[in-house]
């Protein structure tokens, strides 16, 4: 049910005291005026500034000593004297208090008095067709009042209301109607702000480029990541990697391009569901995390990192709460991508979390595979994983994802792939001709995207002590010299593959290369370069 009707029910059923949470003043004072009206009583606000008005007019109705809270429980509770200034309470009254909170603590403990006499005399009759209204940023409710409080959350504003603010904007700093192009995807950008942040996202637009349309969508994202700073549980990425970034996985690739339009209104027409995520698992460097980068540009929402080290903290149901807020504020800003990089290391006292830390590590997965599974909003989940020995078998199933990948080692075309796209980026591609790259990426068998990136930027290091150009000869010398992880954990990647194999999809359509055994395998190895990272024992 949407809000106003929910408010305009709960005052028509008799409620005595209803607690509306939000940030929106305007919007709240706007609703209060439409109750009113509909259900035909005469509306009023308190403030500790002004004291108490009439809401129409915003005139002072009653004597200075109003602006203290206890004086206008009174004169709601009809507790004066007749021969008192103040008037008697009006029937059929709706009245707002603004920003009560402060006074709903302990050591206030009359007014919370007050608060619960005039519910008893709601309930009694002895007061009739009155009810209050408690607006605040925050839900904070005293336990003597829990059972006699309405609490009503209003939401963030919808389309129709970004609309208005956008119009109003318009109308400010007179922009002109040919440049006043409001579009379902400059609105969609703007969701998740509340009517002040949305309202001066619109105004640096007209005040700035003296235009409101798709092209002022990074204003609305600088507000949006005001957000994201002041919550301190997410980080707020810009990336600039796009999907042809990425050196083959093109089963991955194309998965995700068939869900890049998933989250408009043409693709729920069609009955499509909102995607909900991915797990992708594989060896460190193989481009998961760019990966994740990625789809953010490649579909153009904002790409929200999910650092579950902040999210614990020491308070006992802190990080259960920062769990929770970190969530509530990714769909507050839907649609977006919310990154949760190396899941496994976040939830890596799950095996002793009852022992250990009193059960919080599962709360929290409890809290996160919960809302994962839930929700209804379009919040995208990457999550990537190395060692897949610490994810929970819970995490793994399908309905909280819509699929898993095993990112693999990169095979010969992707490794050629891979080096072209390095060498672009630094401007050096066409030094080299194809057969050059040809045999780099032969000579580069179990190298990572990341060690292939890293043994290029050795070898222009290189080039450039001695003075001259990069050759393909600098960057063989950079891959010999390098020793790839999978040289020295080679057959926990062969058990990785066996565990992948039916479990997960193939995040590249190659077929893996069988790692060749060299002399280099001989080397004396930690005792971790044993364990399998992947598998448990």
């Amino acid at each position: 049910m949407e809000f106003s009707k929910q408010l305009a029910l709960n005052i028509r059923a008799g409620a005595p005291i209803i607690q509306v949470i939000s940030h929106d003043t305007l919007r709240i004072r706007a609703e209060i005026l439409r109750a009113a009206e509909v259900t035909n009583r005469q509306a009023f606000i308190w403030d500790r500034t002004n004291g108490l008005r009439n809401m129409q007019n915003l005139e002072p109705i009653l004597p200075e000593a109003t602006k203290q809270p206890h004086v206008v429980l009174s004169w709601l509770n009809g507790e004066m004297e007749d021969d008192d200034e103040l008037l008697h309470p009006v029937a059929n009254s709706l009245v707002l208090l603004e920003d009560f909170h402060p006074n709903l603590i302990e050591s206030e403990y009359q007014l919370i008095n007050r608060l619960r006499s005039f519910a008893i005399a709601m309930a009694g009759r002895g007061i009739e067709n009155t009810t209050i209204v408690m607006s605040q940023p925050i839900p904070y409710l005293p336990v003597e009042l829990e059972k006699d409080v309405q609490v009503l959350e209003m939401p963030l504003p919808g389309i129709s209301e970004l609309r208005k603010l956008a119009e109003q904007a318009k109308q400010r700093f007179d922009v002109e109607e040919r440049d006043f192009q409001p579009s379902n995807e400059l609105l969609n950008s703007a969701l998740g702000l509340s009517t002040s942040e949305a309202q001066l996202a619109f105004a640096k637009a007209a005040c700035e480029k003296k235009r409101i349309t798709e092209a002022e969508i990074p204003f609305i994202v600088e507000e949006k990541e005001q957000i994201i700073r002041k919550n301190g549980h997410l980080e707020y990425f810009h990336p600039t990697a796009k999907l042809d970034d990425i050196g083959g996985l093109d089963n991955l690739k194309a998965w995700l391009n068939r869900r890049r339009k998933a989250f408009t209104q043409n693709a729920k027409d069609f009955g499509l569901e909102y995607p909900r995520g991915v797990l992708l698992l594989g060896l460190p460097g193989t481009g998961k995390s760019l990966a994740a980068k990625a789809v953010a540009n490649a579909w153009q929402l904002p790409l929200l990192r999910l650092d579950m080290g902040r999210i614990y903290g020491g308070i006992v149901g802190q990080s259960e709460a920062n769990m929770r807020q970190a969530l509530q504020l990714a769909e507050a800003l839907s649609p977006s991508i919310l990154w949760v990089d190396e899941i496994e290391k976040g939830l890596s006292g799950m095996q002793s979390s009852g022992s250990s830390d009193g059960g919080t590590t599962a709360r929290v997965l409890g809290s996160f595979l919960t809302w994962m599974q839930e929700k209804e909003k379009p919040v995208f989940v990457v999550a990537t994983a190395n060692n897949i020995s610490q994810l929970p078998p819970e995490l793994l199933r399908k309905g909280r994802v819509d699929e898993i990948f095993f990112v693999d080692l990169p095979g010969l075309n992707d490794r050629q792939e891979i080096i072209q796209i390095h060498l672009r980026n630094r401007n050096r591609v066409d030094e080299f001709t194809e057969q050059e790259i040809g045999k780099l990426a032969t000579k580069s068998q179990g190298f990572t995207g990341a060690e292939l990136e890293e043994a290029i930027k050795e070898s222009m290091f290189v080039a450039f002590d001695e003075g001259v150009d990069l050759t393909a000869e600098h960057i063989s010398g950079a891959i010999l010299n390098t020793s790839p992880l999978s040289k020295t954990m080679h057959e926990l990647i062969d058990t990785t593959r066996k565990w992948a194999k039916g479990r997960a999809v193939p995040a590249s359509s190659a077929e893996p290369e069988r790692l060749e055994l060299t002399s280099s395998d001989d080397k004396p190895r930690l005792k971790s370069e044993f364990e399998n990272p992947f598998i448990g024992s």
